[in-house]
């Protein structure tokens, strides 16, 4: 019996019965809200969709991918937070301190690297964000990039914050239930001091008067919404300033921009320009290949992203630099956070980024422009990103992100616990009690994230966009905005 039919034949006697009780039916509906999504038929209808619109149906490839991608990258987000705390060392590569575990060779220890996938985050948010201006500049339509950016500027706020504020809320009802300690050993608990510590974090979240390192105890993984926040209205700027330049200065200007960012330590917002970036790449040669290209070049070409000067002899030679540069930017993703300049494999590359705080972040910096870039001009590595899993895990990819950590906070210590309890905490045992531990903590993660997706974060992307249908003059169409 496949998923789709199991949720069928689980759901079919929850119809209503003549006369029963209003409570029955009602437990009856929770229950099948508990059911996970992906055993309903119409998971896919319950997540909002991009519009078929035929000025973005050449992009959503790409973005499907991207937001396959982002998915993949939360749930690696996921892994290491439950890892770190039984594999403290974990975030060492390869050969530090005459440690020689294959699981820290670089490109394998990207499977539990979280600092790797928020540089992937902002990338691809740098991507999705500004493609839809930059094609219409491209098109030479730029009478609606105004509305395109109004749209997403007045629902940002509204669709990063209001599952944020949801998450965050039930970490500060965990925290006055006693699930969890105090914030510092001075703190004095109780209602009115937990509420006033709580509500000023939470001010803090989306606010353009401190740039500096957003934290917020009730949960942590919060301060890359706020950086996200505050990128992505910089951005908006941005496009907005350079709506009506042409392709050349446009790139100029964006390249200072992107200099100015590293000048000035702004490693996040250089991430949102790498991704614009390369969507002034990889959408003029889309343009610039459906206007060169006659109809039966098309019909015998793949259903790939490769632009025209792609096509042919030199095509092989393309394809072979993209997956260098995939590899290569894999390989500066793993970098490691702590003792990046003593670490062999890094310590050259070190020398150029010593100057930062953190040197290890401009590594990674261009590792998530290389494979950000390479993935959208790759129809094998688009594949299986745009898988039906890979985009039921985009769906979930921010649900999962604001979940995971509560459920870490407050019962993945017992889980792993629990997994040493029945295997040991000596030799062999202690490694697969960590990964009965990890199933369950997955699987807990995945149901609770998903029951988060249908129950909020999917209703505050509809309700950003009715809240703008009210707003905004009547004659205004979204429809064809990014979400």
């Amino acid at each position: 019996m496949g998923p789709f039919r199991l949720r069928s034949f689980l759901l079919g006697h929850v119809q209503r019965v003549p006369n029963e009780p209003t409570l029955v039916h009602t437990a009856r509906n929770v229950l099948s809200f508990t059911i996970p999504g992906f055993l309903v038929d119409d998971t896919a209808e319950a997540a909002p969709r991009r519009p078929l619109d035929p000025h973005i149906a050449a992009q959503r490839a790409s973005t499907d991918c991207l937001d396959g991608l982002r998915g993949v990258a939360a749930f690696v987000v996921m892994i290491f937070h439950y890892t770190q705390y039984a594999y403290p060392r974990l975030r060492q590569v390869y050969g530090f301190e005459g440690r020689y575990h294959l699981v820290q060779l670089p490109i394998i220890k990207l499977w539990f690297s979280g600092g790797f996938m928020v540089f992937l985050f902002f990338v691809i948010s740098g991507y999705v964000l500004s493609a839809r201006a930059i094609r219409l500049m491209v098109q030479e339509k730029r009478s609606g990039i105004l509305k395109v950016l109004s749209s997403m500027t007045f629902r940002r706020v509204v669709r990063l914050g209001l599952p944020s504020f949801v998450a965050s809320f039930i970490g500060f009802i965990f925290h006055r239930l006693g699930l969890r300690g105090k914030p510092t050993n001075e703190y004095q608990p109780g209602l009115v001091n937990d509420t006033k510590y709580y509500l000023s974090s939470l001010c803090k979240l989306f606010t353009f008067y401190a740039w500096g390192p957003y934290q917020i105890w009730h949960l942590p993984p919060l301060w890359s919404i706020a950086v996200e926040f505050r990128c992505s209205m910089v951005l908006f700027l941005i496009l907005l300033g350079i709506a009506h330049c042409r392709r050349v200065p446009r790139l100029v200007v964006e390249g200072l921009i992107l200099v100015d960012n590293i000048i000035h330590d702004r490693w996040d917002m250089a991430c949102f320009m790498f991704g614009l970036i390369i969507a002034e790449i990889h959408i003029y040669s889309q343009e610039k290949a459906n206007l060169e290209e006659d109809e039966h070049k098309k019909s015998i070409r793949d259903t790939s992203d490769l632009p025209a000067w792609q096509t042919g002899e030199d095509r092989g030679l393309v394809k072979f630099g993209l997956w260098a540069i995939f590899v290569v930017g894999l390989y500066l993703g793993s970098v490691p956070t702590e003792g990046t300049c003593e670490t062999p494999g890094y310590q050259t590359l070190c020398k150029l980024t010593r100057s930062f705080p953190e040197p290890w972040r401009y590594i990674a910096l261009p590792g998530s422009f290389l494979v950000i870039f390479s993935i959208v001009f790759l129809p094998t590595l688009q594949k299986p990103l745009a898988s039906p899993l890979a985009r039921y895990m985009g769906r979930l990819g921010y649900a999962v992100y604001l979940v995971h950590e509560l459920v870490n906070m407050t019962l993945g210590g017992r889980i792993r616990e629990f997994g040493w309890a029945v295997f040991g905490k000596e030799g062999a045992g202690y490694h697969v009690g960590f990964v009965v531990g990890l199933c369950i903590f997955v699987a807990l993660c995945v149901w609770l994230a998903d029951m988060f997706m249908r129950a909020v974060d999917i209703p505050a992307v509809h309700f950003a966009k009715w809240l703008e249908g009210q707003c905004f003059v009547r004659s205004y169409d979204n429809s064809n905005v990014p979400i």
